[in-house]
């Protein structure tokens, strides 16, 4: 009798843990589900990214304002990238791809500090940089099959990604 009791309060017990198991961590994905998925988070970027660059900047606080806006998309989205779980074949290439979408942080930060600086010239560098930055981007996109995020809205800090 209580060897039944104890294996009928094991299962209950592992219960919690077992509905903790997908909380925080990445969700797995297979390929097609990752080029789906990827694709819907890089769409919602992009549409903020357009949204915030559809007025031309009047002056350098806009200019600040619009990078911090930029660097908060980019990172929402690196955030929900990176809570996609790849299959193994495709993490290598998608840890690149990841990767160099964070580089593109540093620029956003630049330009910002640039525009709050009044810099012109750093936030032209800064805009540049980011621009220069694209075509990787694209392939490195496009080698997983992405078709939304392999054609970025745009370059710069000006036109976005």
């Amino acid at each position: 009798m209580r060897r039944r009791r104890s294996i009928a309060l094991v299962p209950l017990a592992l219960i919690p843990v077992a509905a903790m198991g997908g909380c925080g961590g990445p969700e797995q994905v297979s390929a097609t589900e990752l080029v789906q998925k990827g694709d819907a988070i890089c769409r919602e970027e992009q549409a903020k990214f357009s949204q915030i660059q559809a007025t031309p900047l009047v002056n350098a606080s806009e200019g600040a304002d619009r990078a911090d806006q930029l660097h908060g998309v980019a990172q929402d989205s690196i955030d929900s990238l990176r809570d996609l779980e790849p299959p193994e074949p495709q993490r290598a290439a998608y840890d690149r791809y990841l990767d160099a979408k964070e580089n593109t942080l540093q620029y956003f930060d630049q330009g910002k500090q640039a525009a709050d600086n009044r810099d012109g010239r750093a936030y032209s560098a800064a805009e540049t940089a980011v621009a220069q930055g694209a075509p990787a981007r694209a392939g490195l996109a496009k080698a997983l099959h992405f078709k939304v995020c392999s054609q970025g809205p745009g370059t710069g800090l000006a036109a976005g990604q």
